[in-house]
């Protein structure tokens, strides 16, 4: 991996631009002979980041699934979303306590 200076960088950041992306390779930026960053073109990046949730519940669904077996362990500590839920049940309303009793007279906490 080439290591340039910050100064360099900051100078010619259009060229340093060009080469990544011909390149496959990060680029360390220095700053007084000292390491101080890596410039990377948004492929490497998507690369090393893997795939990105589109929202925070897709992300605790892609968790859950991925622990899953660990979570089905007796070891393993308690599920730390396990209080959240899935914001599409609601139907954008607030949540519902499904323990207290006979919530709008009707029978049912959801009914309206």
């Amino acid at each position: 991996m080439d290591s340039i200076p910050y100064s360099e960088v900051r100078a010619h950041l259009a060229e340093t631009l060009k080469k990544l992306e011909v390149r496959e390779e990060p680029i360390f930026i220095s700053r007084r002979g000292e390491p101080a960053g890596v410039l990377m073109s948004v492929a490497q990046y998507q690369r090393l980041a893997g795939p990105v949730a589109k929202d925070f519940w897709s992300a605790v669904c892609a968790w859950r699934a991925e622990n899953a077996d660990y979570l089905a362990t007796p070891e393993a500590p308690e599920d730390p979303f396990a209080d959240l839920r899935d914001p599409t049940t609601t139907g954008g309303r607030s949540p519902v306590d499904f323990g207290a009793a006979d919530v709008d007279g009707g029978g049912h906490p959801l009914a309206r």
